[in-house]
């Protein structure tokens, strides 16, 4: 392992640094491109989320869960989507003190172009890696997460 002198900056080998440049250059790609459809990244992801779901019941705790983000973020988020005309809540039948969240007409709208640039931004950093780079960075994903979510999306794909 190649020890470097320098703890910070561009070329230093340090995991930590690397892992952040990579979350920088798709998060800021991601966000640039959802701007014009006035959604942030979790919005998307939040929008993609329910689409997914249609038929079956999505609750707020589901999108704390999907995201691994607080109550109190996603609240925040739910709350920004409402606003928007992006989502509405309505009350769950069996159990009144939960509320569904369904896309409204506009949210629906923009399922479909959020899924894309996801994709595409996805698909751009795929392609700089060969199939066999693509598993290996994968399961070492899963290993330093200490999960298998990176090994169940190479399935996935493969399946």
């Amino acid at each position: 392992m190649a020890e470097s002198k320098v703890m910070w900056g561009r070329s230093t080998n340090m995991l930590t640094r690397r892992v952040y440049l990579l979350h920088r250059a798709t998060h800021d790609e991601l966000l640039s491109r959802l701007a014009p459809l006035g959604l942030s990244l979790n919005q998307a992801i939040a929008v993609c989320y329910i689409h997914d779901h249609t038929g079956e019941p999505v609750y707020q705790r589901d999108l704390e869960c999907e995201q691994g983000l607080t109550n109190p973020t996603i609240t925040a988020m739910v709350k920004s989507m409402v606003a928007n005309d992006v989502v509405y809540r309505i009350r769950d039948k069996n159990d009144g003190r939960f509320w569904q969240l369904r896309l409204t007409p506009h949210g629906l709208d923009l399922y479909e172009p959020a899924r894309d640039i996801i994709t595409s931004v996805n698909e751009k950093f795929e392609a700089r890696l060969t199939d066999e780079e693509l598993e290996t960075f994968y399961a070492l994903a899963a290993k330093l997460l200490l999960d298998d979510e990176a090994e169940e999306e190479r399935a996935r794909r493969e399946g």
